[in-house]
């Protein structure tokens, strides 16, 4: 029988009513579930994936890929998207597709230094890091290391580096528009990306960057700072901070639009940047920078005011992106020959 239609208008009145002072309760009730894209390292995504579900009751289900391949497959599935988050590398390969994501600005930003914080509000800054020239103990001394960037395109390192596909690591992009910022926009830049390129085996990860150079298989690498600690820590790696300049960035995660558990999506980018999470991840992690203002780093961990940081054109690597990429491939395709 139907209910009279001005009970029936009460209870429509009530339940919006309760859904707005909740603040999306029936919506994070209906949630149980959270995709995470991820293109860092694995062992980061798989503990605080699980410790996330274990406190909210969620189920957590991630794919683990470069970015690039991340950015394609999330323009692939647009209309009808399967991820809620990409946490990626650096935060330039998120930025250079803002059709893909939405906005979200957490609660938990006003902890963090000001200058990781995103003006467009589209990146939840969970880390720190920077680009650095890695090399083996036990093939190089420190004095035998390249200095600079440039040193890289000396013909004595010719197939003694290894550095990662640009197309598909947002750290290996944002390390060819450090180059290009440092060096010119322009042919003479390009000419020193080629010349230093023509030096490099170019592998599909950035995971296997440090790997190789760590367990001896190249002398150097081009990789994240992150990455290269472990190795010092176990003693068989050293960091150059290069006398020309690195950067110190926040690393990206951005919310999918159209995401089909978007409240679990904001939940998560809070939680990642909650002072619990975030001294955790720099214990357990060593070359980690925190964003959270106050949390100490590991001591063996060079003060960023101990090496030359420039500022990063992250609106023109963003934008450009690419356009860049294509002259990259251009050059990667004139070297294979």
């Amino acid at each position: 029988m139907k209910q009279p239609l001005k009970r029936r208008a009460i209870k429509a009145t009530l339940a919006a009513g309760a859904l707005a002072a909740g603040g999306r309760s029936f919506a994070q009730a209906a949630e149980k579930e959270l995709v995470v894209y991820a293109s860092i390292p694995a062992e980061i995504v798989d503990l605080v994936a699980k410790q996330f579900g274990d406190k909210f009751g969620v189920k957590v289900s991630s794919v683990k890929a470069g970015t690039g391949d991340l950015l394609n497959r999330l323009r692939a599935e647009r209309n009808r998207p399967i991820c809620d988050v990409m946490w990626a590398g650096f935060a330039g390969g998120g930025k250079s597709a803002p059709d893909l994501f939405d906005q979200y600005r957490s609660k938990e930003l006003a902890n963090l230094y000001p200058e990781m914080v995103d003006p467009a509000g589209f990146n939840t800054p969970y880390g720190a890091t920077s680009m650095v020239i890695m090399y083996n103990t036990k093939l190089l001394t420190r004095d035998q290391a390249p200095k600079t960037w440039a040193d890289l395109a000396r013909p004595e390192w010719k197939g003694k580096i290894v550095h990662a596909d640009p197309a598909k690591s947002s750290a290996a992009y944002t390390a060819l528009t450090i180059w290009l910022q440092l060096y010119g926009r322009n042919d003479v830049g390009w000419k020193l990306v080629e010349d230093m390129t023509r030096n490099m085996n170019i592998v599909l990860r950035s995971s296997l960057v440090f790997q190789q150079v760590g367990q001896g298989e190249y002398p150097l690498g081009v990789t994240y700072e992150e990455g290269a600690f472990k190795y010092v820590l176990a003693g068989s790696a050293g960091i150059i901070y290069p006398a020309d300049g690195t950067i110190v960035h926040p690393e990206g995660m951005f919310m999918v639009k159209g995401a089909r558990n978007p409240v679990n999506a904001r939940r998560f980018a809070d939680y990642l940047l909650s002072r619990e999470v975030q001294v955790q991840l720099t214990e357990r992690f060593p070359g980690r920078r925190p964003t959270v203002k106050g949390i100490t780093t590991h001591p063996a961990l060079l003060p960023q005011d101990k090496f030359k940081v420039i500022p990063y054109d992250e609106e023109w690597s963003s934008a450009n992106y690419k356009a860049v990429l294509d002259r990259m491939q251009q050059i990667l395709v004139k070297l294979q020959r």
